[in-house]
């Protein structure tokens, strides 16, 4: 039985005839929101895991009356059958369970789950921590009228990007400026479970361990001679210099490392710089400062990373797998857990007696949560 015809046209022409009546300025695939989110879309992986960059079918920017700005994404499909997957908690279901990567056949095939992509790109590579994924399918019926099905989620940096559906909605007349209000309250009373946020945490820490694998096996692959404690301090390094502090230092980007062999503008150089101007705005005290920074400067420093081969570094190939490797998960919000399950795992590439005794040991959250309770201090601190 041959398959029926994708009504996506069809979809695209109501949904923009949509917007078009609702006065809304909407942006389709080849056209521009801002630079911060074309640039966001173009170095994300693509739905189908290349790197094509991302051609959203519709994009808003809306603001709400505190002036806040939240990106829409919008995706169609022409299949009623193809609106949104779900995995076993009710989140759209973009990772595979065996190995976390990322299951591109969801993303490219179902409406929600490329929105949600989309917005988890946001997620990483703009300021924006706010974001609406709406996915949009469809089918005619008998008398050949179109029939619309709508996804709406809110994908954000305190939910970690997961993807919780915000309602049940007919058409987009949420969107309109004069109910934007009433539904950007409804998004702000969405709250995850402790249970759902525990399960996140496990799930995105296997993920950590992954990438961290596979970063370990390829600095190890490029230069044998490269220590344990060396690929430690070049992915500690890149993750810093990557970081960034808001309002006072601009995190580093790969267009920033010139790979060049000028003295003082070396890719080391450049990245111990950016290190520097990150310990001195998080305000740590001067000799923890100095501590550090001595620490790195031997691997960081080192004339032979630094070195550009076919017009780029050792150096900054290592910080691009990093930052695309790791970004996500110290741009989205795992807290501190980050950081303990990052340096359990790279303690795991040294080898030396006692090691078993090198652990960062993490309390569990359930354990900092009831201790912040017994204690004057909040939970943050």
């Amino acid at each position: 039985m041959s398959k029926s015809q994708s009504v996506e046209p069809q979809i695209a022409n109501q949904i923009n005839q949509q917007l078009t009546s609702y006065n809304l300025p909407y942006f389709l695939e080849q056209q521009t929101v801002n630079e911060e989110i074309e640039n966001a879309l173009t170095r994300a992986l693509s739905k189908s895991g290349g790197t094509g960059g991302n051609r959203v079918d519709c994009k808003l920017l809306l603001q709400d009356d505190a002036l806040n700005y939240y990106p829409i994404m919008i995706e169609y499909k022409g299949y009623a059958d193809k609106l949104v997957k779900l995995n076993s908690d009710g989140h759209p279901d973009n990772f595979n369970k065996k190995d976390n990567s990322p299951n591109h056949k969801n993303i490219n095939t179902y409406a929600v789950n490329g929105a949600v992509h989309y917005a988890n790109a946001l997620l990483e590579f703009t300021s924006y921590t706010d974001i609406i994924a709406i996915g949009v399918t469809g089918s005619l019926d008998v008398s050949g009228s179109l029939k619309t099905q709508i996804g709406v989620y809110f994908v954000s940096k305190s939910n970690y990007g997961v993807g919780q559906k915000i309602g049940e909605f007919s058409d987009l007349s949420f969107l309109k400026p004069e109910n934007f209000q009433k539904f950007i309250q409804q998004v702000k009373e969405l709250k995850l479970t402790p249970a759902e946020i525990d399960k996140i945490h496990k799930d995105r820490e296997n993920r950590i361990e992954d990438a961290l694998t596979k970063i370990n096996e390829r600095l190890y692959n490029k230069q044998e001679n490269l220590s344990a404690l060396s690929r430690i301090h070049l992915v500690s390094a890149s993750i810093m210099a990557n970081l960034g502090v808001a309002g006072k230092v601009q995190p580093l980007e790969a267009k920033d490392l010139p790979s060049s062999t000028e003295e003082d503008y070396t890719d080391g150089d450049v990245i111990f710089k950016k290190i520097k101007s990150f310990l001195n705005a998080k305000g740590l005290p001067k000799r923890k400062q100095e501590q550090i920074l001595n620490s790195l400067s031997i691997t960081i420093k080192d004339e032979n990373l630094s070195k550009p081969k076919n017009g780029q570094s050792l150096l900054k190939e290592i910080f691009m797998e990093t930052v695309d490797d790791l970004g996500y998960f110290y741009k989205v919000g795992l807290d501190t857990d980050f950081t303990g399950k990052l340096f359990n795992i790279m303690f795991r590439w040294l080898s030396f007696a006692g090691d078993d005794q090198n652990d960062v040991v993490l309390t569990p959250r359930y354990v900092a949560y009831l201790m912040a309770k017994l204690t004057p201090f909040s939970t943050p601190n």
